[in-house]
């Protein structure tokens, strides 16, 4: 709706223009002759063709100014609606982008890559236990791995683009760290092949379990909540606390459900090292010390050394001499 001011300027233009057609109109009829017929311009007719019913000199095509058209540049500006839409696909953008680096860093700072992996070897020994498999055939293998893994980190310390290139193609499952020392799974694997080759079969598979799941507990809970309990060599008890829990859950799984359901189908005489009939060790006190035993593998540092080492390394040695300890 047109202002005050607005209504005031197109009366004013409106007076001028038929202050000019009288001008005109008298300037023909002094210069023409008596028989040629003045012009007739209708003053209605020049502003209607000029303007619109409130007086407004602008068309499409131009400005009238003294019944001369002065033709225009169409500027093709954007509406409000455009501009509305784009500032809104701006504003998505940004916050997609936003939300995809905090997604990209909540997965590099909670390692999931890497604990996902650390955890799917548990479930997988199981498979493996659970389908009868013979430690002497799985160690070479294992063994044939490590030696590869090693190589190819003794060419990344030597070689400074083949190192980039492996850390961009496997960097999300390893930590900084790692990146100029050893890789983990060495040391990883090196655990694994010793407890294979040292204990008995579910001696073996309590150590893995231990390895794959207290760990991966520990390391969670530990960076979420150990800023809220103590701490000694760097380890919190929040994450001890959560090694024990799922040391607990490791023995119930392995003691109380796969051995008894598949040791008579997949184990040979002397492959089970604990049997109720022939230990002192109850099932649930076997429970608690498997738990135990699992919290404090987690939080002990020997000499510096990789934690995926020392755990299962710890824990078989450990429940190993109980078990036999308490044999009758």
């Amino acid at each position: 709706m047109p202002t005050s001011a607005e209504i005031t300027s197109n009366i004013s233009t409106d007076e001028f223009s038929s202050s000019l057609l009288r001008r005109r109109v008298e300037n023909n009829k002094d210069h023409v002759s008596d028989d040629t017929p003045p012009t007739e311009v209708s003053e209605s007719s020049s502003l209607s063709s000029s303007g619109d019913e409130h007086g407004d000199k602008s068309t499409n095509e131009g400005i009238i100014v003294d019944f001369l058209t002065v033709p225009q540049p169409a500027l093709d500006l954007p509406s409000l609606t455009d501009i509305s839409r784009t500032a809104s696909g701006v504003a998505l953008s940004s916050l997609a982008l936003s939300s995809h680096k905090q997604f990209k860093n909540f997965i590099h700072k909670h390692e999931i890559p890497r604990k996902f992996l650390h955890v799917s070897i548990g479930f997988f020994g199981l498979e493996l236990y659970r389908r009868g498999f013979d430690p002497n055939t799985v160690t070479p293998h294992l063994i044939f791995v490590l030696i590869v893994i090693s190589c190819v980190d003794f060419i990344r310390f030597n070689v400074s683009k083949f190192n980039r290139l492996y850390c961009k193609y496997f960097g999300f499952l390893m930590r900084e760290k790692e990146v100029s020392s050893v890789n983990g799974v060495i040391w990883y694997l090196l655990g694994v092949i010793i407890v294979l080759a040292s204990f008995p079969k579910d001696i073996v598979m309590l150590s893995l379990l231990l390895l794959s799941w207290a760990d991966t507990a520990a390391s969670t809970f530990g960076r979420a909540y150990g800023y809220l309990t103590p701490k000694f060599n760097n380890k919190s008890l929040a994450g001890s606390m959560a090694a024990f829990v799922i040391g607990l859950i490791s023995a119930i799984t392995l003691y109380g459900y796969f051995i008894p359901k598949y040791t008579a189908l997949v184990d040979s005489p002397g492959e089970i090292l604990w049997n109720p009939e022939t230990s002192r060790l109850n099932y649930y006190v076997l429970v608690f010390l498997s738990g135990l035993v699992g919290a404090v593998s987690e939080a002990v540092d020997l000499w510096n050394m990789d934690d995926n080492f020392t755990i299962p390394v710890i824990s078989g040695t450990f429940m190993w001499a109980i078990i036999k300890i308490c044999a009758v």
